[in-house]
């Protein structure tokens, strides 16, 4: 928490409005989150079936001693006017992502970096996930795959209700990419991201945004939301996937 305090000073001399993308960069940087809890609305456009999905949840996130912990749990489901209670939780930690559907009792574990390997999977880094949210990545990590300028918020839809302080950048690929552009949204007090649109090469969009962020130590039931402890098989459908190239 020492060094979020730290940051929010030095942010606290630094006008957001007129940053440049690499400072806004900088400052993200500078930032380290041992823990965070947020809730979540997702929102997935696909231009080719004109389908509009909301999914609505929370997020928690942990940072371990050499691994990030994160998981993301969605109640509800709406598409078009229909609206259903439909809980899946997803969940990244060290070298796994799992799924995990207690209403039709499957659990799918797989193992996303060799055993072998002294890395571990960055749930939020930019590629890995479902939902890009950089927190602590580098700005040269950035910047090696990324052209970089400030945006604004969009005029309508979910990232429009954002409020007017946050600080907006576009991340365009500089390589073959299954994005056509990435935005991230930040806290300018906190410099935690709080929206991101994707909008990927087949005109897919992707949002999401996150509410009343929390970046205090999670309590027992959301560290529960990060277990990836196989359950029982008598009860549940299993498929665990060990790494493959």
């Amino acid at each position: 928490m020492l060094s979020i305090l730290c940051a929010i000073t030095i942010a606290l001399s630094v006008q957001p409005e007129t940053m440049t993308a690499e400072a806004v960069l900088e400052q993200v940087e500078k930032v380290s989150v041992p823990a965070a809890s947020a809730d979540i609305t997702y929102i997935k456009i696909d231009p080719v079936l004109e389908r509009k999905e909301i999914r609505t949840g929370t997020l928690v996130y942990r940072a371990c001693v050499g691994h990030k912990d994160a998981a993301i749990a969605f109640d509800t489901l709406i598409i078009g006017r229909r609206k259903e209670t439909r809980n899946k939780r997803y969940v990244f930690s060290g070298r796994w992502f799992v799924e995990v559907d207690p209403e039709r009792k499957q659990f799918i574990k797989r193992e996303l970096v060799s055993p072998e390997s002294a890395k571990s999977l960055d749930p939020f880094a930019l590629g890995n996930g479902p939902v890009p949210l950089p927190i602590e990545q580098t700005k040269d990590s950035v910047l090696k795959e990324f052209d970089v300028s400030r945006t604004a918020l969009p005029d309508e839809g979910l990232l429009s209700k954002l409020d007017e302080s946050v600080v907006g950048i576009q991340l365009t690929p500089k390589h073959k990419s299954e994005w056509k552009t990435i935005d991230l949204f930040y806290d300018s007090d906190t410099w935690f991201p709080v929206g991101v649109q994707t909008i990927e090469s087949d005109g897919t969009i992707r949002q999401s945004k996150l509410t009343n962020v929390a970046l205090t130590e999670l309590s027992d039931v959301q560290k529960a939301q990060l277990d990836i402890e196989t359950p029982d098989p008598k009860d549940w459908s299993i498929d665990i996937q060990p790494y493959s190239n």
